[in-house]
């Protein structure tokens, strides 16, 4: 038995004690952990907005391990920090600091190796490139990976533990914050994928229903400002190959300040649009590329972007660019499958508006037929039998009134040519590219007369359409320019009469006018060139003075 007062018994029930209490208190703050764990687990787990969830797993790690600073960076696609998230510096010190971390240093390293660090002080690390000015002081320092599923998808870091350093146990706590950080970044992230997926394909059939229905409503502006709203973009452009296939034009645009861009157009060559079509695939652009010598080269148009080309079958047609502001967040591969999506919706709206306005031109044409119809039906004939009458009305009375009747029935007869001549107009289609004689006659006396006193009278007689083609309807076209020009320079002419003829296997060009006469003016030099197109294809020229005074140049090519 012990002496009394002895000490040996009682100091070793007090070591015993002592170790349960201890063992009591690691327990307690094991279970105090564990409680924290699971609320954590629970509330990051419940929340699906991304955001949220990575400032909250940030501000539940500074409380979680007692630190006076936390942060958590989010790795980019070139290994670096594309976010940094965090909490505990004050607003002022934070506006103070030159920059916020890029992911070099002590933080590149645990981005290059994503394994726990765990640093007494900070600055003993031989991989710690020190703080940027005004940065406020750190000691120690915890950061773990945090990854989901097989990516790692940022690191948390911690740092100036309140209790002096970090333990063990910090760390381990710190890897199962991680884990469920991992977890619940997964769920959020789906979550936005597929909010997102479902906001596009929402829009994709609301423009899919509007382009079924017929109205004029701008289609392709409607999809450039949707595509904006849903990209979150900054400028949208939809620019279409022009028809030499060496440059784009912008058609539309939908953003801040786009006025100075429509219609504007961009070299194909050494582009990110010509590439785009060449390649027949979308490309991603990161703003620090070089845009100075591409296409598109817009001011807004220096953030990250991406480039879609579209077409009909393998036929490109042009492009659908989306771009972000300089500073903004790269967009990702989903933002092009969905943008891809839309931009086959500009080829249906491009299809649409041909469509459109084939129908309008072919309504056109149909009412301009039916006033042509009219005109040759009811016009032409009433002013045929007006002239009939009055040509048996001078019959009866002869003389001086006969002559002058003589002279209206002419004046009818003119009227009847031009009404003949505006119902061939009429009937013409003005978006047809193919150009009948008959056609180019008429621009180049409607280019002409204004340097003329009177408009000159056209008139055609035979098929001259079907036996004029080829280069013969461009020599027709330089008779008539050529003889119209030497009228207004030399003739002094107040009436022109144009007459194209093609009968007996002959092409037949005259034009009179009742100015001064031919005589023997220098002006016959400058008509030359008409007697050799005439000559080289076996034909005539000639000029002399008309009956009554003027001159009359005839022109005669056999086809």
């Amino acid at each position: 038995m012990a002496e009394p007062g002895s000490t040996g018994p009682k100091l070793e029930f007090e070591s015993v004690l002592t170790h349960f209490v201890e063992r009591a208190e690691e327990m307690m703050n094991s279970q105090s952990r564990m409680r924290d764990l699971i609320r954590i687990n629970n509330e990051l787990t419940s929340n699906l907005d991304l955001p949220n969830v990575l400032r909250r797993i940030v501000e539940i790690g500074k409380e979680l391990l007692n630190a006076r600073y936390a942060a958590m960076g989010v790795i980019g696609d070139e290994r670096r920090l594309e976010q940094f998230i965090h909490v505990g510096m004050a607003p002022e010190v934070y506006q103070q600091i030159d920059h916020l971390p890029e992911g070099k240093g002590l933080l590149g390293a645990l981005i290059d190796d994503p394994q726990p660090v765990r640093l007494k002080t900070i600055a003993s690390d031989a991989r710690s490139s020190g703080f940027p000015a005004n940065h406020p002081p750190m000691d120690s320092f915890l950061g773990v990976p945090i990854r989901v599923r097989d990516e790692v998808y940022g690191n948390l870091y911690l740092t100036d533990s309140l209790k002096g350093a970090f333990t063990p146990d910090d760390e381990e706590l710190a890897e199962a914050l991680a884990a469920t950080a991992g977890i619940a970044i997964e769920n959020a992230r789906l979550f936005d994928d597929s909010s997102y997926r479902a906001r596009w394909s929402s829009a994709l059939a609301e423009t899919a229903r509007r382009l079924m229905k017929d109205d004029d409503e701008d289609q392709l502006g409607v999809i450039a400002e949707e595509v904006r709203t849903l990209a979150d973009a900054d400028l949208v452009v939809i620019a279409l190959i022009t028809d030499d296939r060496d440059h784009i034009v912008v058609e539309r645009a939908a953003g801040e300040s786009t006025d100075e861009l429509i219609q504007r157009s961009f070299p194909l060559a050494d582009t990110f649009a010509g590439r785009a079509i060449a390649e027949g695939a979308p490309i991603l652009v990161g703003e620090e590329s070089s845009f100075a010598p591409y296409g598109l080269a817009h001011e807004a148009l220096l953030g990250n972007s991406m480039v879609i080309p579209f077409g009909r079958h393998d036929h490109p047609r042009g492009v659908l660019a989306v771009t972000r502001a300089k500073g903004r967040a790269p967009f990702s591969s989903r933002d092009i499958d969905l943008g891809a999506s839309f931009a086959s919706h500009i080829s249906v709206a491009l299809d649409r508006e041909d469509s459109q306005r084939a129908r309008r031109r072919v309504a056109l044409l149909e009412d301009r037929s039916r006033i042509a119809r009219d005109l040759h039906d009811h016009v032409i004939q009433r002013l045929f039998a007006t002239g009939l009458n009055l040509q048996g009305t001078a019959a009866v009375l002869g003389g001086e009134a006969a002559d002058q009747i003589a002279a209206q029935v002419d004046e009818i007869d003119g009227a009847i040519a031009q009404i003949r001549q505006s119902i061939f107009a009429m009937r013409r289609d003005p978006e047809s590219t193919a150009v009948s004689v008959r056609a180019r006659i008429l621009e180049i006396v409607d280019r002409i007369s204004d340097q003329m006193p009177s408009k000159p009278r056209v008139t055609f007689s035979g098929p001259v359409d079907l036996m004029a083609s080829g280069t013969l309807t461009d020599d027709i076209a330089a008779v008539v320019t050529e003889s119209l020009a030497n009228v207004a320079r030399h003739a002094q002419a107040t009436k022109i009469d144009i007459s194209v003829t093609a009968a007996a296997g002959l092409v037949t060009v005259e034009v009179t006018d009742n100015g001064v006469g031919p005589g023997s003016s220098p002006r016959l030099s400058g008509l030359d060139n008409l007697r050799q197109r005439a000559e080289s294809q076996g034909g005539t020229f000639a000029i002399h003075e008309a009956p009554g005074g003027g001159s009359r140049l005839a022109w005669s090519v056999p086809t």
